[in-house]
């Protein structure tokens, strides 16, 4: 009698559902507020025509390639609202899932496969950059049809295989940086395990990188911009921080200094993930024997997964030893998906009961992290549902200290977030015009403090700052910030009101007023 798991529509099947689950978790995070670098992705889409988001891409107000960029633009046609400014990569990060399994199936086999498509659709990192409105999940998808489309070209030799690997290697490229290494380490191991395929290889790598050619005056400004050098200074390369990246890379939240993995996916997360690679183990050791001949007749494309795997952790820590530091969590993202895929195979060689215990695992310690991530606690600072609070009854003026952008917009000049009262920006450049530079000046407390109370004119005002979970030592926080414009205020203010929304930054709203007025 033939297994289920043999059953070509009971597989599919579970990859359908697989899918599903994987897109309803995507795209209620997607609804989350827009933060940090998103925000600078929506003032270019909505301040330009599509030809102007190529204009600002060009310069060193971004370093990063166009293409995510004018999808974005696209999308924005249809509405402003953070579901569609993350449309493309939400379409990405869902359409990955499948990918991670048609490219399993020709590489590792259809078990492992299926297991390599559900680590992808509940891992947190994957989550993540499935609803962030920049490159990095548009990036994996189309590097991920870069390797399926060489795959297929080599194993019948169509030439239209090999003209859509051209374009994918091209969109790759085109999206983010950080997309060359798995691009160049997939050209190498075509190069040299498939003799035949050299030449169609060579010739639509060869059209790819042509293509390329017009955009290398706005790569060389990137990698000169003073932004390259800073985001490199934030993130040190050193032991500790190589463990903290690669650990939340693998397991958990991207942003490690607003969740440890102990946060996310959490300690039995973390501990079923760990008994479902030593129940994997234990199979593999089991079945050494017999997987010889596995292993013989398939290496090379096992190779493949694994070399893909590696190739952006190690490219990236040779590229920082001898130049500007670009590891980082996020910058490893275009590995991850063929991460699942080694883990898979890895863990799904052994005995039926053992490798379905091991995948299932696996798959389960991954799924805490991925159901944390629709909780409160988890998501994005909620400025909508702060902005909402402040319009119920009169709350003054705002005075914003816990923005956190690279500008020039912050959460609350986004209209899903317009709290309907002046706004005053604590913790950045007052200007709106650019993204912010070295020369735009912080505004004073003090003189803050008196502006505010002007606009005021006897009535409250309300101050957001984020709360500390993991304050540094001797830094000054934007809670700390907020303290000292608080004493600033005109004598007779007193705190009224406090509110605290959560998230992975816990927002807090203080509101200020003065009795006798």
């Amino acid at each position: 009698m033939k297994r289920l798991s043999d059953n070509p529509a009971v597989i599919l099947g579970c990859l359908l559902v697989i899918t599903v689950v994987g897109a309803a978790i995507r795209w209620v995070v997607a609804g989350q507020d827009l933060f940090a670098d998103e925000l600078a992705t929506y003032w270019i889409v909505s301040t330009n025509d599509l030809l102007g988001v190529f204009d600002v891409v060009s310069t060193t107000a971004e370093i990063t390639p166009p293409l995510g960029f004018a999808l974005t633009w696209l999308a924005s046609r249809i509405d402003l609202a953070p579901e569609a400014i993350r449309l493309p990569a939400l379409i990405a990060g869902i359409g990955s899932i499948p990918l991670v399994y048609s490219i399993g199936v020709r590489t590792v086999g259809r078990g492992a496969a299926l297991a390599a498509a559900a680590f992808t659709a509940l891992s947190p990192f994957m989550i993540f950059y499935s609803a962030e409105a920049r490159g990095y999940g548009v990036m994996m998808a189309l590097v991920l049809l870069s390797t399926l489309m060489v795959l297929k070209a080599i194993d019948d030799g169509r030439t239209r295989w090999w003209v859509a690997y051209g374009i994918f290697v091209a969109l790759a490229a085109y999206t983010h940086y950080t997309s060359i290494f798995v691009l160049g380490a997939q050209f190498l191991w075509a190069l040299w395990v498939h003799p035949p395929a050299r030449k169609p290889l060579l010739i639509s790598t060869g059209a790819a990188a042509l293509a390329y050619v017009p955009w290398l005056p706005s790569l060389k400004g990137d990698v000169d911009s003073p932004t390259t050098e800073i985001l490199g200074a934030l993130s040190p390369f050193d032991l500790p921080s190589i463990k903290l990246y690669l650990g939340h890379w693998l397991f958990g939240f991207p942003y490690p200094n607003v969740a440890g993995l102990r946060d996310l996916p959490g300690m039995a997360g973390l501990l079923l993930i760990a008994a479902g690679l030593i129940a994997g183990a234990v199979g593999l050791w089991e079945r050494r024997e017999q997987l010889r001949g596995w292993f013989g007749d398939n290496d090379d494309r096992i190779l493949l997964v694994v070399v893909l795997a590696a190739a952006t952790p190690l490219a990236e820590a040779f590229a920082s030893l001898i130049s500007t530091n670009i590891f980082s969590t996020r910058n490893l993202a275009a590995s991850w998906p063929y991460l699942a895929l080694a883990t898979a195979a890895l863990i799904t060689t052994g005995r039926r009961p053992l490798r379905i215990a091991a995948a299932a695992l696996v798959a389960v310690g991954l799924g805490l992290g991925a159901a944390k991530m629709v909780t409160a606690d988890y998501e994005r600072p909620n400025y909508t549902e702060l902005a909402e609070w402040i319009e119920q009854e009169p709350r003054g003026v705002v005075v914003d200290a816990a923005a956190f952008t690279p500008g020039p917009l912050a959460n609350f000049d986004v209209a899903e977030t317009d709290p309907g009262v002046p706004v005053f920006r604590l913790n950045l450049p007052e200007q709106k015009e650019s993204p912010f530079d070295f020369g735009d000046r912080l505004p004073e407390p003090a003189d803050l403090a008196q502006r505010a109370a002007a606009a005021a004119d006897g009535g409250p005002i309300t101050i957001v700052s984020t709360v500390d979970r993991n304050p540094i030592a001797g830094a000054r926080s934007e809670t700390d910030l907020a303290m000292e414009f608080i004493d600033d205020l005109p004598p007779g203010y007193e705190l009224a009101e406090r509110r605290v929304f959560p998230g992975f930054l816990d927002l807090q709203a203080l509101v200020y007023e003065r009795p006798d007025s």
